[in-house]
């Protein structure tokens, strides 16, 4: 079995409020991720026969079933599978498939995407058939699916197939099938907020030691991978970064957030905090990673205000 693929793409306030800052948002347009999948097999399986065409050349319907697995980079980081389900007209010289009936279904841990196969029609077959192998070219286009558990929901696309597969009756049958074209997805679009705080039950602040929670919010419709909190340099350069970065978060779903936790130390008689540190004011840059549902992404930066609690607790 053969499997390649060309790569298809942040709390409210009160006296503890630190500020928020959007980051530049992708979903403002969806990126059209590039699908390249040449798959070959020995185990196509003719599961079935049937006559579904009411008239013309093709007289006989053979349910042709066949599946392999995707290594990882054929559709997304993650591993995968693919599944072949095709209702193939034939008849003496010449085939057919409908996008009604002939899919090919791809699938990981994250969710599937359903391509429809169509191929000429029963009265304009357009595959060639030679003996039990059917050859020839057709296009594609992806089955909406709007599940709220599948992270491709909402994708589009369409593009051209390449089948290459013999029908004979029962298990083994080699094939091949190669995809190309474009599928876009619904896009994550994160923003950052700040909260910040004394830990230790206050103790910190005897160490100017403070602690900001940043919230990864994620308002798009897709689902975002990959996120980290890659850094958060502070401005001025008085106050020091303590850490820890970055901090992996992984998944944020649509409409839900993520937390991460940072350190700064704070200057005491020069700017930012030239008398006291209680209500302290300074920026911060933090820098998020975060990736679509197909793993197409970039870094995203924003400036957010953080100040520091006006009581030494909190």
């Amino acid at each position: 079995m053969r499997v390649t693929r060309v790569r298809l793409w942040m709390f409210a306030a009160g006296v503890l409020l630190a500020g928020q800052g959007m980051l530049a948002s992708p979903a403002a347009a969806l990126a059209a991720h590039p699908l390249s999948i040449n798959t070959s097999a020995a185990n196509g399986t003719v599961v079935g026969t049937s006559m579904d065409c009411p008239s013309g050349t093709l007289d006989l319907t053979r349910h042709f079933t066949a599946g392999a697995s995707l290594a990882s980079g054929a559709f997304s980081s993650l591993t995968g599978q693919e599944s072949v389900d095709l209702q193939v007209l034939t008849g003496t010289t010449q085939a057919a498939l409908r996008g009604t009936d002939s899919r090919v279904t791809l699938t990981n841990a994250r969710g599937s995407v359903v391509l429809a196969l169509s191929a000429g029609s029963c009265a304009s077959p357009t595959l060639m058939l030679s003996g039990d192998t059917v050859k020839g070219n057709g296009t594609w286009t992806v089955v909406t699916d709007n599940t709220a558990t599948n992270a491709y929901r909402g994708a589009t696309g369409a593009g051209t197939f390449a089948l290459n597969a013999d029908l004979g009756a029962g298990a083994a049958n080699p094939w091949t099938l190669a995809l190309s074209g474009f599928i876009t997805v619904e896009q994550p679009d994160v923003t950052v907020s700040t909260r910040a705080r004394w830990g230790n039950l206050g103790l910190d602040y005897t160490s100017r030691i403070l602690t900001v929670e940043y919230r990864i919010a994620n308002a798009g419709p897709g689902d975002a991978f990959g996120v980290k909190l890659l850094d958060a340099a502070p401005t001025p350069a008085s106050v020091v970064e303590l850490g820890p970065l970055p901090q992996t978060l992984g998944t944020v779903r649509a409409g839900r957030t993520a937390t991460a936790l940072v350190r700064y130390r704070l200057p005491l008689g020069s700017p930012p905090c030239a008398v006291l540190v209680l209500g302290c004011r300074f920026t911060t840059a933090p820098q998020v990673a975060v990736a679509d549902a197909l793993d197409d992404g970039g870094t995203q930066s924003s400036q957010v205000q953080v100040v520091a609690p006006l009581l030494p607790v909190g």
